[in-house]
Formats: structure tokens, C-alpha cells, sequence
């Protein structure tokens, strides 16, 4: 099952302009999910009709069971903002939260689903 997060799914039905990689191993478990890969994904200038540039950064998580896709950052982002925030993730021991923090989503997501 793929899901993405994001409020408005237009702002993000076309191709990423810039992707970063953050894992991509296959071997990293959590919460019985086997994390396939991991990604920031920059969607540049989402508004079309605005005079200012406004972009969208998301983090992608695939499993070996499903994919999920939330928003990460947004604004008038500075051109280099992609890997201001993967430097960031992988300098401060953020990939694990971040990890976490998309299994949940993914969880509670399915747990809503199976629900109904």
C-alpha cells in the first residue's frame, strides 16, 4: 500500500525536482517493518499562481510491505535546503527519529484502515 501524508496530494502529483537518499540497504528493521529506503524529496515551486517560490520538502519511507510519503519542511526554501536537512538528519542521529516517526504514521495509518 503506498500513502502519502500530505495535506494537499496536488502539491506533490508531479516528480520530485531533487531526491536525497538517506538509506538504502534493506537491512534495517523496525517495528516488523523491513526498511527498503529512505528519502527527502524537494517539490519546487507547488504555487503556481504565487510571485514568491515556495517548496516542499518530503521524506519517503518504502518497506518491504508498503511506502509512505509526509511532509517534511516547507516555504520559501533556500536552494540548498535538500541537503541542509540530510546533512542535518545524518549528523544528529536524526535518521532514527525520523524512521520512527514514518512507522508510526504508517501504522496508525493502517490501524484506521483495518478499522473500517
Amino acid at each position: 500500500m503506498n500513502i502519502i501524508d500530505v495535506s494537499n496530494l496536488e502539491r506533490i502529483d508531479k516528480k520530485p525536482a531533487r531526491r536525497m537518499t538517506l538509506l538504502s540497504n534493506g537491512e534495517v528493521m523496525q517495528n516488523g517493518f523491513k526498511i527498503k529506503t529512505l528519502e527527502l524529496r524537494l517539490y519546487t515551486n507547488i504555487l503556481q499562481n504565487k510571485p514568491l517560490s515556495h517548496s516542499i520538502i518530503t521524506a519517503y519511507l518504502e518497506t518491504d510491505e508498503h511506502s509512505i510519503e509526509t511532509l517534511y519542511d516547507e516555504g520559501g526554501l533556500e536552494d540548498n535546503a535538500l541537503e541542509k536537512s540530510t546533512e542535518l538528519l545524518t549528523n544528529s542521529l536524526g535518521l532514527s527519529g525520523l524512521i520512527l516517526r514514518l512507522i508510526i504514521s504508517l501504522e496508525n495509518t493502517l490501524k484506521v484502515q483495518n478499522d473500517q
